[in-house]
């Protein structure tokens, strides 16, 4: 019981996202994300890439990519690559610069609500 209980106080203290609800996202391998161009997009891993869905698919199409372009808490701009079991982080893309190894992504969803996923949680 013991450690049941320390296990729900690390993820909440690791989870938090500023902004109440979490969605629950231990039972949801999708992520509904803002992308940089303000596009809204859904995303999951599949065989080791982001595979993405777009919300208009009249100017957008379905693909695969091994990274994925998306818009933080803050409404920064980064792009994500998997890298093992944790996800490379790239402010604005610029994989040359300064990169964070992180094992979530605290991304905007398409109502602007801070949300968290991990690479378990997006894998399918």
């Amino acid at each position: 019981m013991t450690t049941i209980i320390a296990a729900k106080l690390a993820y909440e203290a690791t989870s938090y996202t500023g902004s109440e609800p979490v969605h629950q996202p231990w039972v949801q391998n999708t992520m509904e994300f803002v992308a940089w161009n303000d596009q809204q997009w859904i995303a999951w891993i599949h065989d080791g890439a982001f595979e993405q869905i777009p919300q208009n698919e009249k100017d957008w199409s379905r693909h695969s990519n091994p990274t994925l372009a998306f818009t933080d808490w803050e409404g920064e701009k980064w792009q994500a690559k998997i890298d093992g079991d944790e996800f490379l982080l790239a402010h604005r893309g610029d994989w040359a610069g300064l990169v964070e190894r992180t094992s979530a992504i605290r991304y905007r969803d398409w109502t602007g609500t801070n949300q968290l996923r991990t690479l378990v949680q997006l894998r399918r």
